[in-house]
């Protein structure tokens, strides 16, 4: 039975996409239409809404609070992505839930790689390799070695940001006036958060930030501190002799906070933390949005507070 559901929603989403990849078509870059472009993580739906203005409906495909590790967006939902003007995603490689659409939906929707034009240089200067053996897998997207926030380094940011208004001016060229305008005061912005983040690490008292979920590579090879992911990239778990290693570090560098992100849990984070009497602070890894999240959040006030989280972490 549930193999003749598969087939039945198979067929559905092949007749749905040839009944709207010829609208979709006819949609796409006139001036005087209101583009729909869908994300995945909501850093890049913050730089579309930014930068396009009035001439954009953006929507980030993952619900609210949701792990983006093991999010599986329905066929359904695939269908609604392919009827868009355009579909926004870092990588093939670091948004492995784009690649899936991507292949599901064919030629039916334009896909862009915001951070298709970073060069394998960055990469080298903003990665470091998380491998900490944490046993088996929690399920979900693997990642491989490859941090997948990039978005939490302000600099590969604003290189994203400009891709996507490059992308915008390709597709809607009567409004490059006010794309250029907008992504200037952007880029300001990101600019200024680049300049707190310098400040915030450039005497700490401390160099470790413990984070209960690994997230944080590009921001700490950016800024030059050292994270402690207490899981892996993958939410890999820690063996019983580096849990006990953690725990031995936090204590020896009397450190005052483990940072816990917005959509996470973590009992084992939560264990580390009773037993050394820290306490906890969230981090705001920007993948998804919580409901408690203001609905006239940005990418540069969550970074802000997150400035302040990681301040406190490092310097109180």
């Amino acid at each position: 039975m549930k193999k003749i559901i598969t087939l039945m929603f198979s067929v559905l989403l092949v007749l749905a996409l040839a009944a709207c990849s010829n609208e979709t078509a006819d949609n796409t870059g006139n001036d005087g239409d209101t583009l729909t472009i869908y994300t995945t993580v909501f850093p890049l739906k913050s730089f579309v809404e930014q930068i396009g203005g009035d001439t954009v409906e953006v929507e980030t495909i993952y619900p609210n609070g949701v792990d983006v590790h093991s999010y599986e967006p329905t066929q359904r939902e695939m269908i609604e992505y392919a009827d868009g003007d355009l579909f926004v995603y870092t990588t093939d490689t670091l948004d492995p839930v784009a690649e899936k659409i991507k292949s599901a939906v064919g030629d039916h929707s334009n896909f862009f790689a915001a951070a298709g034009g970073i060069s394998e240089e960055d990469y080298v200067e903003t990665h470091h390799d998380h491998d900490h053996g944490h046993g088996e897998e929690a399920g979900g997207h693997d990642h491989g070695s490859e941090d997948p926030h990039i978005w939490l380094d302000p600099m590969i940011s604003l290189q994203m940001a400009e891709a996507v208004k490059d992308q915008l001016i390709e597709m809607n060229p009567g409004q490059k006036a006010l794309y250029n305008e907008n992504f200037e005061i952007l880029k300001n912005d990101i600019e200024a958060l680049d300049a707190e983040f310098k400040a915030v690490t450039e005497s700490p008292k401390r160099n470790s930030v413990y984070i209960s979920h690994e997230s944080l590579g590009y921001l700490a090879a950016r800024y030059h501190f050292n994270q402690v992911g207490i899981t892996g990239l993958n939410n890999q778990k820690p063996s019983q002799q580096e849990l006990t290693e953690i725990i031995e570090n936090v204590e020896a560098q009397d450190v005052p906070y483990i940072l816990y992100e917005q959509n996470l849990t973590s009992k084992i984070a939560d264990t580390i933390r009773r037993q050394t009497d820290t306490e906890p602070l969230e981090f705001h890894n920007l993948s998804v949005l919580t409901d408690k999240d203001p609905g006239d959040a940005t990418y540069q006030s969550f970074m802000r507070e997150n400035a302040e989280v990681l301040d406190k972490a490092l310097n109180e």
